[in-house]
């Protein structure tokens, strides 16, 4: 019998801690995660437990200046409302409201993780054994020690990944439009890399082979007045350790660097 769970954190002082474990229908079999939040920072910790735990707080500071308003004080924010949801070891955490919100979650190891913001923090995820999907629209991606397959996006900021070790047959994107993609691989990793960026520079101590640029493609813009569009993709291709699933690594405004582990 699927397992249904329900919390809501309910308003909070600014800069108080809701702490909240959320209990698995079976901890010994891998968990999904799903974080999606407007505002705030979404950290995701593994740990060697048997139950998943949520801590949120206010983001802000409590020392700045408080706005006024004929001749009232503000009263600091709260935290923003959340929906908690567990169901047959699927997990979501969704925000519904608009305040600032910074999310710690512990989980077991073995989780796969979704999670998105949209302004105003960062995203963190450290050591689990599943796939990872994080998105951010402003701020940092920062991605550690995991196993499994990677995707990452920042509109506006940079996104920095070490994987210890890649789930094999499986693509994987690093993107950003204003920031650095900084990703360390396991130095035994088969692949197809994809790099492109705009305004920056690309490195690698990889053995890359590279493979011929892109060449262009034709595209019929107007066929009855006989116009064609012609298109070059730009980026760079090359394979490492005789070529494998393709990894695209992706920025308009910054470096890439692509690093092998130690």
């Amino acid at each position: 019998m699927n397992k249904l769970l329900t919390y809501a954190i309910v308003a909070a002082p600014l800069l108080a801690q809701e702490h909240i474990p959320v209990p698995l229908a079976d901890p010994g079999r891998p968990v999904t995660l799903s974080v999606h939040v407007l505002h705030g920072s979404i950290t995701v910790r593994a740990y060697n437990g048997r139950e998943l735990s949520v801590d949120s707080k206010a983001a802000g500071n409590a020392s700045q200046t408080e706005k006024t308003h004929d001749g009232m004080h503000r009263i600091a924010g709260s935290a923003g409302d959340l929906t908690i949801e567990s169901e047959n070891n699927k997990v979501s955490i969704n925000s519904r409201n608009g305040h600032s919100s910074d999310i710690t979650i512990q989980t077991p190891v073995n989780t796969s993780v979704n999670i998105k913001t949209l302004a105003g923090g960062q995203l963190t995820v450290e050591g689990v054994t599943g796939d990872v999907e994080a998105q951010n629209l402003n701020g940092a991606v920062n991605i550690r020690n995991v196993s499994g397959s990677v995707v990452a996006h920042s509109l506006n900021g940079a996104v920095t990944v070490s994987i210890a070790s890649a789930k094999p047959g499986s693509p994987m994107s690093f993107s950003s439009l204003n920031g650095t993609i900084d990703v360390t691989l396991p130095p035994n990793i088969a692949a197809d890399f994809s790099m492109k960026t705009n305004h920056g520079e690309i490195y690698s101590d990889f053995d890359v082979k590279m493979k011929p640029s892109n060449q262009p493609v034709v595209e019929p813009s107007d066929s009855k007045k006989g116009k064609y569009k012609v298109k070059v993709d730009g980026a760079v291709m090359g394979t490492v350790n005789g070529g494998g699933p393709d990894i695209k690594f992706t920025t308009l405004n910054g470096n890439i660097y692509i690093r092998k582990a130690k």
